[in-house]
This record gives C-alpha cells, structure tokens and sequence, in this order.
C-alpha cells in the first residue's frame, strides 16, 4: 500500500475509533467481560412522564456481581403473567418517547447502574392480561436473566404504568424497547 494511501486509512481507522462509529468495539474496554445478567438487581426506575398516549417504563439494572463488565446491545424482554409468557410484539429501533439511537457498549462497574425503558400504547378497550414479571436477558447470554416482579401490577405505586397486554393486533400490545443503556437519558428522546 502506497504510504498516503496507509496514512489515509489509518486517520479514517483513529476517527472510527475515537467517535465510536462502525462495529469496533471502544478502545477502552480492554480485557473487561460482557454481563452476566443474572448478577443484576432490578427496579423501577425514575418515572417518565408522557404527552402521549402512550407508557413508558424505566427499569433500573444494578451490577451485584463482584467485577466491572459490559453491556452492550439490546436486551430480550420477556413479560409474564400467571399463564406464562404474553404474546407482546417487541420491536427494537425507537418510537415517540424512545431514542432510535444504535447501541453503544459501554462498562458497569460493580455496584454500577444501567438502564432499559420499554414504552407501550394504553389499552383503549381495557386489559386483557397484567404482566406480573418482566425478564431481561441479553442476546449473547439469553438463558441469563434478571428480572422484576409485581405481586399485584394493580398496586404498583402510582404514577408507575406496569404493561398491560391489550389483545392480538392492538398497537398497545407492541412494545418498543431501548438497547441497554448507562443513563436515562441516554434511552430517551425518539
């Protein structure tokens, strides 16, 4: 390779490497290990007001394990009532309330926080199932969870809106979920 031609690409490869861009992963993450999901806590988290019709929910991810890892992606999002898992559609990509920005990996320390935020339209014609539990998992460990459970989604403290599944074809039966992300704001403004 002639020496301009090396000397082009290894500026674009720096740029790359500083703004985050493509698929190369930070230089700073060095040797840390990705997340193992079932070594997080998981809890409401800030609530997020809407102007919508739609409810959005923030959960909070706290690293319990004993080392820093990474997050990266986004997450599998399972919702559970009493008969099993509820036939939600989950789409990835952002709508009115939820960044359609990429995932960035990024390290959580132990004791660390991450956040998910799932948003859903209401259920004009009233609920037909309550989601008892929500269960996160990431794509590369999907058989790791970590998970948040109601023991009745009714008496969630208010303002909190736990999904409730509207029924086959409804748009309040679609979630939209965010990749995992290390602020809340991070995950918002779609």
């Amino acid at each position: 390779m002639p020496r301009g031609s090396l000397l082009i690409f290894v500026a674009v490869c720096a740029t790359w490497v500083v703004a985050g861009c493509g698929t190369a992963a930070p230089t700073d993450m060095g040797a840390v290990i990705p997340c193992r999901l079932s070594q997080f806590a998981v809890t409401l988290g800030p609530y997020v007001s809407e102007a919508t019709g739609q409810h959005t929910l923030a959960l909070r991810l706290k690293n319990k394990g004993s080392v820093t890892c990474v997050l990266d992606g986004y997450p599998r999002v399972g919702l559970y009532d009493s008969n099993g898992v509820i036939p939600f559609v989950v789409k990835r990509g952002g709508d009115q309330m939820i960044s359609s920005d990429p995932p960035k990996a990024f390290k959580i320390p132990r004791d660390g926080r991450a956040f998910v935020v799932i948003n859903k339209y209401r259920c004009d014609s009233g609920g037909l199932r309550g989601t008892r539990q929500i269960r996160i998992s990431s794509d590369t460990r999907a058989s790791e969870s970590a998970s948040i459970t109601f023991e009745d989604p009714r008496k969630v403290p208010m303002p909190y809106r736990i999904p409730d599944y509207c029924g086959r074809g409804d748009p309040g039966s679609t979630l939209t979920v965010s990749p995992f992300v290390g602020t809340l704001r991070a995950a918002l403004g779609g």
